[in-house]
Order: structure tokens, then C-alpha cells, then sequence
């Protein structure tokens, strides 16, 4: 599924007690996640992209388009905002462009936001403002509070929402088994741990299985010596192809659940994290692993049959702690008491 720009407004409202919502940009999948639920429900919440994709703008030509780009998407987020009773902006660096549009706005942070731009001078007030001015904030994984509680308090935790049901469940493919390094290659993934953990696993593994990768991070090159195979990074459904098909996928090693770690859980795939995850002690997550040599270990026993994998409780566990249905509830709460506050 895309998310379009019209994507919600094919749906007649039927539940006039819910505020009207525009939701500005999207982060992993989130948006269109939570629009998808909130039109089951009646609810008239729409979408509005950022005004053009990340790239480099070069030359004073490139310079000229991307300031007209930007003051036409100014114009349609101030006329669109007047619509709707919520403005709620997805990713605090968005407010450095929709604020003079929309002053009035709900924040949900995702993550790099709040854990690495704020820290930074050119991003720092933007940031902290946002999360000061905000008529109310999300979070969606336990370790962005000390991130963002300090400067908003009162800020509510939304897990990460995955659609359970639209997940096609874990089947691994015939043939050469496959394991999968689901995240990136990067520091914000804990690089160091990850390659650790690649390199404990290649020789133990031999040619048993086709151990893939993305081609994608700064330290993926280093991956790819170690015998992973890259593949180039790819759109949404060939992505949850290659989870599903696989017979272990190894998650991120930076100690949090984030979307690719959930969409495997959703599957109901083996997840193996060489790390541990004290952060959701209160949840139990199905998860194999704890250490780096937990994680090899675990791996080569699920390969070969000898660790017993549970398909459907992993998927239930994804429904009943990050279901779409708690998030859409949680954060059409928070509108009706944002309304009822005004």
C-alpha cells in the first residue's frame, strides 16, 4: 500500500466526536498506519507529505526550485491546517518549515529527531521549542524519554504501530536457507556489535545457509568482507519479502524494537538480537539472544531445527503491544483532550 496525499479522504466521517486530523509527513510507515486504522473507524484524518524527498539542491538554480517548493508547500499546509482541528507533525525537524504554516500542532518525534538533532547547534532550538510548544508529544521507543521528557514532561509514549494483520506470515523459502541483517550498517545501529556478531557467525556457519544483507550504511563494505552477501536496499514489499522468506533474521543491535525488528515479529519470524533489551523488561519480547555469543549460537540452532520457533505467539505479542489498534486509541485520546483544552 502507498500513501497517497488523498488517502483518506475517499472515507465519509462517522465519528464526529474525533477531531479532524492532518498528519504532516511520514516516518517509517507510521502515518499510513495509523490513517489505514482511523479510517476503519470513520475517523477524518488525512495525509500531507513534506514538500519534496531529501536530496542535494545544487547552484543557484537548485537553490531557486527548492525555495519555490517550499514557499507553494508553505501556502497548502497554512490553507490545508485551517481544515482540520489537529496539525500533527511527524519528525521535529519538519517544524523548521510548517510552523509559520501551522503554529498550532501536536508532535510525534521517531527518533533521530530528538536522539541526535537536538544536540545539534543548527537544529537545537528548532527542536526544543517544538517540544515546548507543542500542544502535545508522542515518543515511539522507550529510549527517547530521556530525550525528550526533560523538555516536555508530560509527553506520551506511542510504541512503534505495526499492522499485525496486513504482515504476511513468516514462511521461509525452499531451498539454501537464507539469514537476514535486517538493519543497516550504521553507528545509530551499533555497527560495532553487529559486525561482532558477523563475524562469530560466517565461519560457524560455512556455506549452510546464504547469509544477505543490505547494502546500505557507511560500514557495509566491511560487512561484505566478512562474506555477507549485499543486496541493494529496496522498496517496502520487497523488504518484508526477503524477512518472510528468510529462516533467521538478526535485528539491530542499538537495544530497541524499532519498525524492522517489529515488521519481523509481526511475520512471526525468529528474531535474534545480539544484545540485550532491558528497556521492554515489562514485555517479554519473543526474542533469541542477549549477548553476542548468545545470538550465534541461538542463530545456528534455529538453522538447524534445534531451537522449537512459537509462528503465532510472536505474532500475537506484536498485536497486543504494538497493534495499530492501541496506537490510533492512544493518539485519538490525546486529540480530544488537546480539543477539550483549547
Amino acid at each position: 500500500m502507498t500513501l497517497s496525499e488523498n488517502a483518506a479522504t475517499t472515507v465519509p466521517p462517522t465519528d464526529r466526536a474525533q477531531p479532524t486530523t492532518l498528519h504532516v509527513n511520514d516516518a517509517a510507515f507510521t502515518v499510513q498506519r495509523m490513517i489505514a486504522e482511523a479510517d476503519r473507524r470513520g475517523y477524518t484524518w488525512h495525509f500531507m507529505p513534506k514538500a519534496a524527498p531529501a536530496q542535494e539542491w545544487r547552484g543557484v538554480t537548485g537553490k531557486t526550485r527548492r525555495a519555490l517548493i517550499g514557499v507553494v508547500w508553505a501556502a497548502r499546509l497554512a490553507a490545508r491546517a485551517r481544515q482540520h482541528d489537529i496539525v500533527q507533525v511527524h519528525s521535529a525537524s519538519v517544524l523548521a518549515h510548517s510552523r509559520v504554516s501551522a503554529p498550532r500542532f501536536v508532535l510525534h518525534c521517531h527518533g533521530s529527531d530528538v536522539r541526535t538533532l537536538q544536540y545539534q547547534q543548527k537544529w537545537s532550538s528548532t527542536i526544543r521549542d517544538g517540544l515546548r510548544d507543542a500542544e502535545a508529544v508522542f515518543y515511539p521507543t522507550p529510549e527517547l524519554a530521556e530525550h525528550v521528557l526533560p523538555h516536555r514532561p508530560d509527553a506520551v509514549y506511542v510504541p512503534i504501530p505495526v499492522d499485525v494483520q496486513n504482515v504476511a506470515e513468516w514462511a521461509p523459502e525452499p531451498g539454501k536457507p537464507r539469514i537476514f541483517f535486517a538493519s543497516r550498517w550504521s553507528a545509530d545501529k551499533n555497527v560495532t556489535v553487529q559486525l561482532a556478531m558477523a563475524r562469530e557467525l560466517m565461519p560457524a556457519i560455512g556455506d549452510r545457509a546464504d547469509v544477505v544483507g543490505l547494502d546500505w550504511g557507511p560500514e557495509a563494505p566491511e560487512a561484505a568482507a566478512l562474506g555477507i552477501r549485499l543486496v541493494p536496499r529496496c522498496d517496502q514489499a520487497t523488504y518484508l519479502r526477503l524477512i518472510v522468506g528468510s529462516r533467521v533474521v538478526i535485528g539491530q543491535s542499538a537495544g530497541i524494537l524499532a519498525t524492522s525488528e517489529l515488521e519481523t515479529l509481526a511475520a512471526g519470524a525468529p528474531l535474534v538480537l545480539p544484545v540485550k533489551l532491558p528497556l521492554y523488561a515489562d514485555t517479554a519480547p519473543p526474542v533469541y539472544g542477549g549477548t553476542v555469543a548468545d545470538a550465534v549460537a541461538a542463530t545456528l540452532a534455529l538453522l538447524d531445527g534445534d531451537q522449537p520457533h512459537d509462528l503465532a505467539a510472536t505474532r500475537k505479542w506484536t498485536r497486543d503491544h504494538h497493534g495499530i489498534e492501541h496506537a490510533v486509541d492512544t493518539v485519538a485520546r490525546v486529540h480530544r483532550d488537546v480539543m477539550a483544552r483549547r
